[in-house]
């Protein structure tokens, strides 16, 4: 059962890759060590930046049945498989907190769904606002 996963995993990242519409990057921030001599002072954050290989398309009809979603938002159908600076392949889990990044343009995420929605997710569905 899992060979099967995996192949079906890979042949979504295959796809999605051949289909990338734009350049699209996620932004995770990570808060710093505060310095021990002043403690309430927040460290430096790390700011890390994935390529992902993503589609991005506007949301259908069935996606405005979530409040929270209008009908200029945008979807991002991203893999969970991205590539950090170095080019090398990472998995990626998405948060609310991230910054997802279409053509240069910053973006807030409003909402994320794996797919599926059980077990490893083969794609990820971020939805931002335009």
């Amino acid at each position: 059962m899992a060979d099967r996963y995996d192949y079906a995993r890979s042949r979504v990242a295959l796809k999605l890759s051949q289909w990338n519409t734009g350049t699209v990057t996620l932004t995770r921030s990570t808060p710093g060590t505060p310095d021990p001599e002043t403690p309430w002072t927040p460290g430096t954050p790390t700011l890390v930046v994935y390529s992902l290989d993503a589609r991005v398309d506007g949301v259908s009809d069935d996606d405005l049945t979530d409040t929270s979603i209008v009908s200029s938002d945008l979807v991002v159908i991203a893999s969970p498989i991205a590539r950090d600076a170095d080019g090398d392949a990472v998995e990626i889990d998405p948060r609310m907190s991230d910054v997802i990044t279409i053509d240069g343009g910053a973006k807030v995420v409003k909402k994320i769904e794996a797919v599926p929605a059980a077990g490893a997710p083969a794609k990820f569905h971020i939805f931002v606002a335009s």
